[in-house]
């Protein structure tokens, strides 16, 4: 049996692991992942990042009972916080909020394409504004 995303069936879904190969497991897994909410992701995260609640609040400077909060849907991160958060866990933001990794993995950026993204992220506002302008101007030269 081949899943697809299109057409996953509700018994698929509440078969357990052990049932389904580990490619269908795999392509369920991830099909999950996306139809999670910001609550179960956060959890999710900071188990397989093993840190515990105390490591969050600790990390954003908020309380234990936040991040439990958090955590059970209580309530919502404030829109701050989202940053620090996929910081904390290395994924993008989009991921956080809305399970789907918009970062285009399958570009296979260079390293020096990497080296330039983390320059461009640790430059001040004024160099950052520079570098576009510049860019910009090159490409409409093309």
């Amino acid at each position: 049996m081949t899943l697809s995303m299109q057409n996953i069936s509700h018994e698929l879904i509440i078969k357990s692991s052990q049932t389904l190969a580990s490619s269908e497991y795999e392509n369920w897994r991830i099909w999950q992942e996306g139809h999670m909410s910001l609550a179960n992701r956060l959890r999710t995260l900071r188990e397989h990042a093993t840190l515990s609640q105390a490591d969050v609040a600790a990390a954003l400077d908020v309380s234990i009972p936040t991040v439990s909060e958090w955590e059970k849907g209580k309530k919502k991160p404030a829109r701050a916080r989202i940053p620090a958060l996929a910081r904390l866990y290395d994924v993008s933001t989009d991921f956080l909020l809305n399970g789907i990794d918009l970062r285009r993995s399958d570009m296979n950026e260079t390293e020096e394409e990497k080296s330039l993204i983390l320059l461009y992220r640790e430059a001040d506002p004024q160099v950052k504004i520079s570098v576009l302008t510049l860019l910009r101007a090159a490409s409409d030269k093309r």
